[in-house]
């Protein structure tokens, strides 16, 4: 589990997984530290923050804890020792800026086969 705060300097309101919402200019900071959460705008759309725990992504560094962070068809792993810290900055473009974490891209297809 690890802390967030996510700073709206959209021009868009947020609706949060807990029923708060981020105003533009808002921030949310959950009380307590979380695993699965998400923001959504309606125009801009969610931020997904999946806690993966030890669990590993090919691409992603060598600490021990994840969050799997995928917002508008790209994904990024928050990775964290003991308290992690994320920080999402949501600019006036609509994008997410991150920092607190060791964040590194990674690709997920959308779909995966087994074959049979």
């Amino acid at each position: 589990m690890y802390m967030v705060t996510v700073q709206n300097n959209s021009q868009y309101t947020f609706k949060t997984s807990d029923g708060a919402t981020i105003a533009p200019n808002g921030t949310w900071q959950p009380k307590s530290a979380i695993g699965n959460a998400w923001v959504l705008s309606t125009q801009l759309g969610t931020i997904n923050f999946l806690d993966i725990g030890d669990k590993h992504i090919p691409g992603d560094s060598k600490e021990t804890w994840g969050v799997l962070i995928s917002y508008q068809g790209e994904e990024v792993v928050g990775r964290y020792e003991g308290g992690g810290k994320l920080s999402v900055t949501i600019n006036n473009f609509g994008q997410a800026q991150l920092s607190g974490m060791d964040l590194r891209q990674v690709q997920l297809p959308s779909f995966t086969f087994t074959l049979s």
